[in-house]
């Protein structure tokens, strides 16, 4: 990769967590808001995605741009399995790019779609380790009533329905950053 190519990953990856990281204020205001505050986040977070695509021309740039997002959830709190699931999705957005030669705008859609299910990750531990999960730090920090509410909430069944949304939102996403792209960024000379 060109020093270039690093500048751009940082870049992007700097827009994405920014993006992120604004639609996820939503989940302090109820349990509720927290799946809203993903799904908003996924679809938000797909317009600075579409455009770091314009940029990557080879492998690895996706999965570089993973480690440094799943690395700042890990480091904010996140659970490892998290940045396991991150790498992962990433892994799998790549061959979806290199099948389209990196060009191919459908492909780059569905890239975003399986890269958006690193979400998953953060909740992962709900299955496994759900009273560690709850009783974690950053959840006592919401508050005893919050707490209990997320568990009633965050059923198996809910959960898993939120994981398969992953990638519906991801589409979504990508669509919204394709339109983007053609309506605004292309005129400005940005993609």
């Amino acid at each position: 990769m060109s020093p270039r190519d690093l500048i751009d990953i940082g870049v992007f990856g700097a827009l994405y967590v920014v993006t992120v990281g604004i639609f996820s204020l939503l989940e302090y205001l109820n349990p509720v808001a927290t799946l809203v505050s993903v799904a908003a986040s996924i679809v938000g977070a797909g317009v600075p995605f579409m455009l770091f695509l314009t940029r990557v021309r080879h492998a690895g740039m996706v999965t570089v741009l993973a480690v440094l997002v799943s690395g700042f959830m890990l480091l904010i709190g996140g659970p490892p399995i998290g940045f396991v699931v991150g790498i992962a999705a990433a892994l799998i957005a790549e061959v979806l790019l290199w099948v389209g030669r990196y060009r191919s705008r459908q492909l780059s859609v569905l890239a975003y779609a399986v890269f958006s299910t690193w979400f998953v990750g953060l909740f992962l531990p709900l299955f496994y380790a759900r009273d560690e999960f709850l009783s974690s730090q950053s959840m006592q920090e919401k508050g005893a009533d919050y707490t209990e509410q997320l568990d009633a909430l965050l059923s198996p069944a809910v959960l898993l329905t939120f994981a398969l949304s992953t990638l519906v939102f991801g589409l979504i996403g990508g669509v919204l950053g394709l339109r983007l792209l053609d309506k605004h960024f292309r005129k400005a000379g940005l993609a």
